[in-house]
């Protein structure tokens, strides 16, 4: 109650053009923080004594969208009326400012102690409903938001309000840098055994005949392994450390003995 126990006035209509906050059809509804608003305009029209309670708030989006449903408990808490758009077609991008704009008429013609009318966009065509609204001996209040999809605020719109007001939205935190990437440990005998064991036994390219293609086993345990070869463990070659640690043969190519040239008798 007020002073001499005068019941508080309810004075001033909030309207949302939801779509202009989080950057049009394609954009992220979820990163308009619609509580924040509400209730920053609430203390920007108390604080600067233009108005008092609000009597209207509406929010205009298709509410159909799945992810529109994490505004539901918002919209409870801070009395938003949520209005539903139909936006068959995403040619029809002013379905929205059509439907805020003959809402605020209507208030403005039915309801005549609600003095105070809040958009809540940046939207140049909404010039036209200030300048009638302003006829109508309305008081007018822009407000936007700093929100990183929000639209660009129309200047003309600027200067046609009454007054300017732009909500500050907290920046997401930068997410943590990503640890960098270690090195794997070179492998023991034994872990490099069970490597080799276990390629052959789920690669069916590496055995030819029942002998390992040692040019493919090579480059696979390069690619687990860059800095680690035969040499690694004292062994001259792959196929020694292969056919001495994991009881398997590999290929040998070996060179044609020269056919003996004939003479003739």
């Amino acid at each position: 109650m007020e002073p001499g126990g005068t019941p508080p006035r309810r004075n001033v209509a909030v309207f949302l053009d939801m779509e202009n906050l989080y950057g049009g059809v394609s954009g992220h509804p979820t990163s308009v923080p619609v509580g924040s608003i509400i209730k920053d305009i609430g203390r920007l029209v108390r604080d600067s004594g233009v108005g008092a309670l609000t009597a209207v708030a509406r929010a205009y989006a298709n509410w159909g969208r799945a992810e529109m449903g994490t505004y539901r408990r918002q919209l409870l808490g801070h009395g938003v009326e949520p209005v539903q758009i139909f936006s068959f077609n995403q040619d029809i991008k002013n379905a929205a400012d059509i439907e805020l704009v003959v809402d605020a008429l209507r208030v403005a013609a039915e309801a005549p102690w609600i003095e105070v009318f809040v958009i809540v966009s940046g939207d140049g065509g909404y010039v036209p409903l200030v300048r009638r609204l302003h006829a109508l001996g309305k008081y007018v209040i822009v407000v936007t938001t700093s929100g990183p999809d929000v639209g660009a605020v129309s200047s003309m719109l600027r200067s046609a309000a009454d007054q300017f007001h732009v909500v500050a939205v907290p920046e997401p935190p930068a997410p943590a840098p990503a640890a960098a990437a270690q090195p794997a440990p070179p492998p023991t005998l034994a872990e490099y055994r069970e490597a080799i064991l276990s390629l052959v036994g789920a690669d069916p390219e590496l055995l030819i005949d029942g002998r390992v293609n040692g040019a493919r086993l090579g480059m696979l345990l390069r690619k687990r392994w860059p800095g680690t070869t035969s040499k690694s463990f004292q062994y001259r070659s792959l196929g020694a450390l292969v056919e001495e640690n994991c009881g398997l043969r590999m290929i040998r190519h070996v060179e044609p003995k020269p056919v003996p040239e004939m003479v003739p008798a």
